[in-house]
């Protein structure tokens, strides 16, 4: 086996439990004692900050104590029915270490009325399907799902969290009241499950979360994640390029966190890159070539961000990206930036949703994503 020293310790997908994460110690133990306590938490923050690298420590922290813990990914649900085909086949996922083997489609079968759970072991892995009488109302079959883990759950005297991830897309359904509305009875009617809705659309899942006239309308408590310490995440920088036998003064980590604003994502691939190009010790030099390379990198996601916006929008983006404020309405910045108060007051709201803009703490309105500002920047230059 390849000396772990002499690989690039810096993870650009998911962070495995066993991996080291950096100082998210806190939120690991604070959700823990949620999922522990079977409490319903929205997890929410920019995209690319970790939230589900975060959350699977925790799925390891609660799994570690005996229970049991299933993860939907709802970034690709565009009917009811994929809902139902995802949730059915997390569960059966994790009601067996290994979905191939023969008796736990059998255990799982005994666990539900409406819905026939199959497993298709093929050479290149194993699939999970539901099949159902399709004149089956959704509620039932939303319904015949958690008492089948619930009656799992007291089989074996243990209780269960389900991360629903990219939590927000469900409200993008056209029959979104009704997802919502069955999901929420089935949530609030059992005391052994946890679940944890996890979105990077901030404004949209909130919205699902605050909004009186919503079926999960206080549901569940709200959790930010916020940026990791440039002091704690710059420090860490340090500590994995010396544990691979380089170096990486610590003021330079400093600036690469401060050119992707601390957004986590960018940080671990940046410094991926600097790793890389580095033979033993990295050098302004040869972070200021990473810096490039990242942002050619992702130039063609940018584009297609920029690309999707409509003419008011790319404006204020602009406009953003060139001057953050905390009066986007004032005369001054209107005129320096060509912009109108209606024009304005429409682009800025649809931004807002969409995440593209955020109003941080201090009130100040700016790009969400450092790299799309800096993107941004250079097209106006060219």
């Amino acid at each position: 086996m390849r000396d772990s020293s002499f690989l690039n310790p810096f993870t650009l997908g998911i962070i495995s439990p066993d991996q080291e994460f950096c100082n998210r110690e806190k939120e690991i133990e604070d959700l823990t004692r949620h999922a522990l306590n079977t409490t319903h938490v929205v997890i929410f923050s920019p995209r690319r900050y970790g939230k589900t690298s975060l959350v699977k420590q925790v799925m390891a922290r609660a799994s570690a104590q005996g229970y049991l813990t299933i993860y939907v990914d709802c970034f690709s649900v565009i009917a009811r029915e994929d809902l139902v085909q995802k949730l059915i086949s997390a569960v059966i996922a994790s009601m067996g270490k290994n979905v191939a083997e023969g008796n736990v489609l059998q255990k799982t079968m005994k666990l539900f009325k409406r819905i026939i759970p199959s497993i298709d072991i093929r050479p290149d892995g194993v699939s999970i399907s539901a099949k159902y009488d399709q004149t089956t109302a959704f509620p039932y079959l939303i319904e015949d799902i958690f008492k089948g883990i619930v009656k799992h759950l007291h089989s074996k005297k243990t209780k269960c969290l389900i991360i629903f991830d990219e939590f927000q897309e469900i409200s993008e359904l056209k029959e979104s009241k009704q997802v919502e509305g069955a999901l929420r009875e089935q949530v609030q009617a059992v005391t052994e499950i946890a679940c944890f809705f996890v979105g990077s659309r901030r404004r949209i899942l909130q919205s699902m979360f605050n909004d009186r006239k919503r079926p999960f309308f206080k549901l569940a408590f709200n959790y930010p994640i916020g940026k990791i310490s440039r002091k704690d995440l710059a420090s860490h920088i340090v500590k994995l390029f010396v544990r691979t036998r380089k170096a990486c003064p610590l003021t330079l980590a400093e600036d690469l966190y401060d050119y992707v604003e601390g957004n986590t994502y960018y940080v671990r691939k940046l410094s991926h890159l600097l790793w890389d190009m580095t033979e033993k010790a990295a050098t302004p030099e040869l972070l200021s070539a990473a810096k490039g390379e990242l942002l050619e990198m992702e130039s063609l996601d940018l584009q297609g961000v920029f690309g999707g916006l409509l003419m008011g929008e790319k404006k204020v983006a602009m406009a953003l990206a060139k001057e953050r404020t905390s009066k986007p309405y004032a005369m001054d910045y209107l005129k320096k930036h060509n912009l109108s108060p209606g024009g304005l007051q429409k682009s800025m709201r649809s931004l807002q949703e969409k995440d593209i803009v955020e109003q941080d703490h201090e009130g100040i309105y700016g790009l969400t994503d450092p790299l799309f500002g800096r993107w941004c920047r250079a097209q106006d230059m060219i």
